[in-house]
């Protein structure tokens, strides 16, 4: 049963594009290829230039002594947040667009601990025709769901669900160059290469978050990552993505005589999700399934000299998660429409207001599968089930106001740590 979600998600994404009828329906229309919303504005702008951006500020509640703060990870732990995004494009010909973004955020956690980090993305967009196009440059990776909408008006919860943070770590970019387009109408597809990560800053409840490169160093090694999405069912999205490299640059341990021994530590990482729009209902489902070589030499790239341990990583890991949404609102007031189809102006816009209530389940397990001679070490392991129940409020399309709580459980107790039920507010924008 513990990965009857992940098979589930499986089988639905497999199956369904080849027993369905094709239809000709795009459900992100305002987002381009394998981008957010405010990420795409460059591709559907009317002049040369473009500048548009999110921005976020999330609080969380944790009751008294209920902060694990053993992920080593911040953005895991954190009691406030602000991040604010921006972009620029440029169309430096009607086929070449650069596109870039700046992310400042301020992480703490009470007054004990902070941090602020920049992150920068940069791409050139080649565009030739609806079946190849090219991007190169510092970019997100095309796999799993939330990478590619990861900005906050375009999911219901206030922080983005544990299993694209923990097995999938969005956002997740690299320093790449991808092929993209449509094979057939309604099927598009990404592959690329990437320069990887970085498996001396793995740690053991983050599995291979913390080696995000976040950086324009030229790598040692290459992955390689790939997505199919399809969308010729009627309301639906469907998609299959895969990543797999090498997680070692460069790196070595010494061996018992004293030679330096290198190694890879190859990551494969295969990822699906179903989507399902109709008028005010939303469905997603998602799962996702990681292996992880060569854990054994990882535990001695990464011993702390103080008490010669190392991390613990997972050979295998797996995630999944339902979820379901639905506007409540035209139950309470009557839906106002847009004169004349245009927009209306100011912050509230009576014909965009939304009220969707939403829950969603997830299962996760960083550590399914660990090397039988790490057994024995301490870890930290997130064997998870969270159930999380919200709302959302959009006075307009851009602009959305979140809360939702938490019921979490980890399985495992070799921590001998209990996770806290946690409550969470955020405001998310787009401009």
């Amino acid at each position: 049963m513990k990965r009857f979600f992940l098979l589930a998600v499986t089988a639905i994404i497999c199956f369904m594009p080849f027993i369905s009828k094709a239809q000709e329906h795009e459900i992100n229309k305002d987002q381009y290829a394998g981008l957010g919303k405010a990420a795409s504005a460059i591709f559907f702008s009317d002049k040369r230039y473009s500048v548009s951006g999110f921005g976020e500020l999330n609080y969380v509640h944790y009751p008294p002594g209920g902060i694990n703060k053993n992920s080593n990870d911040l953005e895991l732990y954190y009691t406030n947040l602000y991040r604010l995004s921006g972009f620029f494009g440029y169309k430096i010909s009607k086929n070449i667009i650069f596109n870039s973004e700046i992310m400042v955020e301020y992480l703490h956690e009470g007054s004990n601990e902070s941090h602020h980090e920049i992150a920068i993305e940069a791409y050139l967009d080649f565009i030739l025709n609806k079946n190849f196009n090219a991007r190169v440059g510092l970019m997100p990776l095309p796999i799993g769901y939330i990478n590619s909408n990861d900005e906050p008006v375009l999911f219901y919860s206030v922080n983005r669900p544990e299993v694209e943070r923990l097995i999938i770590p969005s956002t997740w970019i690299e320093l790449g160059a991808m092929l993209y387009g449509k094979i057939v109408p309604d099927l598009h597809y990404f592959a690329g290469v990437s320069g990887g990560l970085n498996s001396k800053d793995f740690t053991s409840g983050t599995w291979i978050r913390n080696g995000r490169p976040f950086d324009i160093k030229f790598p040692n090694s290459v992955s390689y990552n790939a997505q199919l999405i399809y969308n010729g069912v009627k309301n639906t999205q469907l998609s299959v993505s895969g990543y797999y490299g090498p997680t070692s640059q460069g790196e070595t341990i010494s061996t018992i005589n004293g030679t330096q021994e290198s190694f890879k530590a190859n990551v494969g990482v295969i990822s699906g999700y179903a989507k399902y729009e109709y008028d005010r209902f939303r469905l997603i489902m998602m799962g996702t399934y990681g292996r992880l070589g060569d854990t054994e030499k990882i535990f001695e790239l990464t011993k702390n000299d103080e008490n010669g341990q190392g991390e613990v990583l997972g050979k295998e890991t797996y995630g999944a998660y339902i979820e379901t949404g639905y506007d409540i609102l035209p139950f309470f007031m009557k839906k106002h429409k847009s004169v004349d189809g245009k927009r209306e102006k100011g912050l509230f816009k009576k014909s965009e207001f939304e009220l969707p209530l939403f829950v969603r389940y997830e299962r996760l397990n960083t550590h399914s599968d660990i090397a039988e001679s790490l057994k024995q070490y301490n870890r930290i392991e997130n064997n998870m089930q969270i159930l999380t129940v919200g709302a959302n409020f959009k006075p307009q399309e851009d602009i959305v106001f979140k809360i939702n709580y938490q019921f979490r459980n980890n399985l495992y107790n070799g921590s001998g740590i209990k996770e806290s039920n946690i409550l969470e507010f955020g405001i998310g924008f787009n401009y």
